[in-house]
């Protein structure tokens, strides 16, 4: 049997929360992003079928409902990797921040910057020339991904290249791995764990599966999404 609970984030951000036996998971789909919807998620799941996103979240629920059988908590023995800030007003424990455009470039800090695939390459290079090459850790999804298209991307920038929820060689030098719906990938590039901007029982998901691989991933992962978010009873419990 698997129990669920409904969240909302904001306005617009919602999901579930699922308990499976004695493990608690998160189910937080983004349309917007391909996944179905949230009611879709939860009807497939009382059939017994699951999309990747719920696939997923039956996994964790079951690592985590193993932990509290055994008295323990998953992340006992753990370490969980550092993250970037997301966004461009970094606190001055953070070294390096996630941009999700570059209407303002903070000082200081290393910048992932993220285009979500919205450019054309030619846009791209244009931009590109304005950017402060010395502080970019990478460029993530700066266009649709071709391997021959970013290769050249790369060559002509000097910047890293960073793919987002899909696994690919060619024109690629770090992997944006998101546990909510993805497996960790068999590579031997840079994989930067980060949460799916979920509810923080998602986003202690993706913890867990980075400090369970900390020797494979970036020492500065994408964790600390809920400060996106409002406070609520569960962020406040979050103790950075």
């Amino acid at each position: 049997m698997i129990w669920y609970w409904p969240y909302a984030l904001s306005e617009k951000r919602r999901g579930a929360l699922i308990r499976v036996g004695s493990g608690f998971a998160d189910v937080h789909p983004w349309p917007e992003l391909g996944d179905a919807p949230l009611e879709t998620q939860l009807d497939l799941l009382r059939r017994g079928e699951t999309t990747p996103l719920t696939k997923r979240s039956l996994e964790l629920a079951k690592i985590d409902g193993a932990a509290r059988g055994r008295g323990v908590s998953v992340f006992d023995g753990l370490q969980i990797p550092l993250s970037h800030w997301p966004g461009s007003d970094a606190p001055p424990e953070f070294d390096t921040a996630k941009l999700k455009g570059i209407d303002r470039i903070p000082d200081r800090v290393r910048l992932r910057i993220d285009f979500n695939a919205r450019l054309r390459a030619e846009e791209f290079l244009m931009l590109a020339e304005g950017l402060p090459l010395d502080r970019i850790d990478f460029i993530e999804d700066p266009c649709p991904y071709d391997g021959a298209t970013w290769t050249a991307l790369r060559e002509q920038t000097r910047m890293r290249l960073a793919l987002d929820r899909f696994q690919a060689e060619e024109g690629v030098d770090v992997l944006v791995v998101k546990p909510a719906i993805q497996e960790m990938p068999q590579t031997q590039k840079e994989i930067v764990i980060t949460s799916y901007m979920d509810h923080p029982v998602g986003q202690f998901g993706a913890a867990y599966v980075a400090a369970k691989n900390a020797r494979r991933v970036s020492p500065r992962c994408g964790l600390f999404t809920h400060v996106l978010y409002q406070r609520n009873d569960f962020i406040e419990m979050i103790r950075s």
